[in-house]
């Protein structure tokens, strides 16, 4: 038996990817509707934006690559919160490490 923990985890990782497969879907869609060939990939996130609303086929699949990647990092945060509800401090824990642990991941990753 599924608990409400698991079923609203087991959504946001559907929906996570779900939602990463449709925007890079609809990227390769628009470049294989355009005739010149390649993606530039946007330079940095704040240019993301801007290339959403050219509707540059790099921006899409961009935009699909971060959801993608956010999707685990949302299901560590769903968990620390329903741990700390149900005052599960040990798993609480846990998932405040692991979150501590991919944010530095990221700001390794950004500074390098």
């Amino acid at each position: 038996m599924k608990t409400r923990l698991d079923q609203m985890l087991s959504g946001l990782l559907l929906a996570g990817l779900s939602l990463a497969i449709v925007l890079m879907l609809v990227g390769a869609g628009l470049a294989a509707t355009r005739l010149a060939g390649g993606m530039e990939h946007a330079g940095s996130i704040s240019d993301l934006p801007r290339a959403l609303a050219a509707l540059e086929p790099a921006g899409f699949v961009d935009l699909g690559l971060l959801v993608l990647l956010a999707t685990p990092v949302a299901r560590v945060l769903a968990l620390l919160v329903g741990f700390a509800t149900r005052r599960a401090w040990l798993f609480s824990a846990v998932s405040l490490v692991v979150l501590a642990v991919l944010a530095l991941s990221v700001v390794i990753g950004v500074r390098s």
